[in-house]
């Protein structure tokens, strides 16, 4: 006699799904105590798929293989995203953040918000170090073609190197640095360097 305990199934399904349930537990992701649980999977699967199986298209025990082998193998395939799964997931710095308090702040002000994780003195330093190089950015972009050139050189290379690049004199790349300088401070530039 069969071990089929499931009535009205077929046989030969009851059969392979017994064998894959015992090669999936001996996989690093489950265990015995989750015998059934595969079995119970793995049927529900094949009696999901069992209606569209049309005997003039293929064999019957193909269909059976390949329903639960593919059942098999996604059971796997999730099993292995849940163990990558770091718990970590991308939220919007607009969403409200949830908290014991009434107020429902948005994320982005609870971060910014100096007595919470940019607290460490390094990471407000990193934190306005960021919010300059975005106001520089936004400053550089306003200025005419040649004072941006210049400024992009200045932010690597010294005075003479830039020099010798243009192939211009240092003094007349000195009067440059002096209009490059005078547009800075006059667009707020200084102050955001008292930062």
């Amino acid at each position: 006699m069969s071990n089929n305990r499931y009535g009205g199934v077929d046989s030969y399904a009851a059969f392979f799904i017994g064998y894959k349930v015992k090669q999936l537990i001996r996989s690093p992701f489950f265990t015995y105590d989750d015998y059934e649980d595969l079995q119970q999977e793995l049927m529900l699967a094949y009696l999901l798929a069992w209606p569209k199986f049309d005997k003039n298209q293929g064999d019957r025990r193909s269909f059976i293989k390949t329903s639960i082998n593919n059942k098999a193998h996604k059971i796997i395939r999730d099993a292995e995203t849940q163990k990558r799964w770091t718990g970590t997931k991308n939220v919007s710095l607009s969403m409200p953040f949830q908290s014991d308090e009434a107020n429902n702040d948005a994320l982005i002000d609870k971060i910014s918000s100096d007595q919470n994780i940019w607290n460490n003195p390094s990471s407000l330093e990193q934190y306005r170090e960021i919010e300059i190089n975005i106001d520089m950015k936004k400053i550089s972009q306003d200025m005419p073609k040649e004072l941006q050139d210049l400024y992009s050189l200045m932010q690597e290379h010294t005075i003479s190197e830039i020099a010798d690049i243009l192939k211009i004199p240092r003094t007349t790349l000195s009067s440059k640095a002096k209009k490059l300088r005078k547009y800075l401070e006059k667009s707020g530039a200084k102050e955001l360097m008292k930062k």
